[in-house]
């Protein structure tokens, strides 16, 4: 009785492991997918400079990522940066037409200079929602430390 108590702590620890390594990662490089039930998806490929950076101000970062949209009407996409917990003061972000289906698209992020001394963007936030921003389908963050204006 007490190897097979053992053996299902083993397994349940195993599908542990297993779940977490297969939830997004954010600090080895490794494939991030954001994704929804109805199979929208986002899989961020590269991210050009890697964080940590320093960046002059209105210096883009490049984000390339893959998308799945199943969503009937299509959807609008894009990252956005974030400082402690809201949009980046004089944040600069890619705009989105509508999309569907599945291809590849590249974003910039980057920070203007408002005069106010250098910004540290701390997260990027990753969206999709439906063509009239009606419907959040995806939203998450990625940890990143990039310095602009330093």
């Amino acid at each position: 009785m007490k190897i097979m108590k053992k053996l299902m702590l083993y397994t349940a620890l195993l599908f542990l492991t297993i779940a977490f390594y297969q939830c997004k990662d954010d600090d080895d490089g490794g494939p991030t997918v954001f994704s929804d039930d109805e199979g929208n998806s986002i899989q961020i490929i590269e991210i050009d400079p890697v964080s940590p950076a320093s960046l002059e101000f209105e210096e883009f970062v490049v984000i390339t990522f893959e998308y799945n949209i199943t969503h009937s009407e299509g959807a609008r996409m894009w990252v956005q940066p974030y400082t402690e917990g809201d949009t980046s003061p004089g944040f600069l972000y890619s705009s989105s037409k509508v999309y569907s289906g599945s291809a590849t698209r590249q974003v910039g992020i980057s920070v203007q200079d408002g005069g106010d001394g250098p910004v540290n963007v701390d997260q990027l936030r990753v969206s999709m929602v439906n063509p009239d921003h009606s419907i959040r389908l995806i939203e998450d963050f990625i940890n990143v430390n990039y310095n602009f204006g330093n």
